[in-house]
């Protein structure tokens, strides 16, 4: 009996023993699982941090490329802007320059006409000379204001040119930021956001381009010559002087 009952308890420690291995071991298989899971989370969460860096490498390298860019055209326009004014200044002067040569031309042309005239033509030609002397000098006046409206309006052109420049650069970035923004984001109402944002820069850059077109000169847009500026009021009609002028005299003012 007592042989039974010893061998009875050696069965339990033997079962016991057992149990205890196959514990341990199941333990160490799910502690060794575990252990593996954490490596290849931990993997994993590298693995998606090098793409997340190399993902925000990568937009900001196209980002900076889009900046480069957008300051090498902007720079280009002004250059393109400030040539252009410096011909059209050098244009308008020469212009100038020719009209107040012509106007001389034709003083001095009138001054050897007055010397070379006969004692019977000089109060007749006097008379012709103040005349065109206030028709020229009327007509300088004329030029001269003319010359001044134009380059005053194509002043204040310029300037609300470059404040529309300004004002489109400023929409230009502000819309790359919004784009940079949009890719960044996942989160719905924020995306909403951004759109709508998106959308009113882009009526926004409309409505500057419309003005810019409509700041456009009309002259130069239309290909319209300037006006001429007056040559003076007209003489009155009189009744016709006889002409005692010898015939073939270029000096004379009835032939």
């Amino acid at each position: 009996m007592a042989d039974r009952q010893q061998e009875t308890s050696v069965m339990v420690s033997i079962q016991e023993i057992l149990q205890d291995a196959q514990n341990r071991e199941r333990e160490e298989k799910v502690e060794a699982e575990r252990r593996a899971q954490e490596d290849e989370q931990r993997r994993l969460d590298e693995i998606k941090r090098k793409q997340e860096a190399e993902i925000a490498k990568v937009r900001a390298e196209e980002s900076e490329r889009q900046r480069r860019e957008f300051e090498e055209q902007k720079r280009q326009a002004e250059l393109h802007a400030l040539q252009s004014a410096a011909l059209e200044r050098v244009k308008m002067e020469a212009e100038s320059q020719a009209r107040l040569a012509e106007i001389e031309s034709r003083q001095d042309h009138e001054r050897q006409l007055h010397a070379l005239r006969q004692d019977k033509h000089k109060k007749r030609l006097t008379v012709i000379a103040v005349a065109l002397g206030v028709v020229f000098f009327l007509g300088a006046i004329g030029a001269g204001v003319w010359i001044s409206n134009i380059s005053a309006e194509k002043n204040r052109a310029e300037a609300l040119a470059r404040d529309l420049a300004g004002q489109m650069d400023e929409v230009k970035h502000q819309q790359a930021a919004l784009k940079i923004q949009l890719e960044q984001t996942t989160d719905p109402a924020t995306i909403a956001a951004l759109q709508a944002q998106l959308e009113d820069s882009k009526r926004k850059m409309n409505d500057l381009a419309n003005r810019q077109r409509d700041t456009a000169p009309r002259g130069q847009a239309n290909g319209a010559a300037p006006p001429r500026p007056a040559a003076g009021p007209a003489k009155p009609a009189g009744p016709a002087k006889p002409c005692n002028c010898t015939p073939g005299d270029p000096l004379c003012s009835c032939l």
